[in-house]
């Protein structure tokens, strides 16, 4: 659901016309790691990368999952704490909008 919000947002603004940060915690990095994907949903993550959309995956989360950063697909990086990432964005402007 994220994805495709993202994408039809830069669909309706225009690319480059907004800056989408998706942030993923809780049970949301199993939702990225390599495997995982279905070729829509991979396609539609590589499409998103290429319009400059950032993933962010949180470590926490991760660790609590049992996730290491090589079972994660390629382009996303790895933060410290999904909150603060969500927190900081926010203090920068961002609005949170959570699917």
């Amino acid at each position: 659901m994220a994805l495709s919000m993202a994408y039809n947002l830069l669909d309706v603004v225009g690319e480059g016309n907004a800056e989408v940060v998706l942030v993923f915690n809780v049970r949301g990095p199993m939702a990225l790691m390599r495997g995982s994907l279905d070729d829509y949903a991979r396609e539609r993550v590589n499409e998103l990368m290429s319009m400059g959309v950032r993933f962010y995956v949180c470590s926490i989360a991760m660790r609590s999952l049992g996730i290491r950063r090589e079972d994660l697909i390629d382009g996303v990086e790895v933060i410290d704490s999904g909150i603060k990432k969500i927190v900081e964005l926010e203090g920068q402007g961002f609005a949170y909008v959570k699917p």
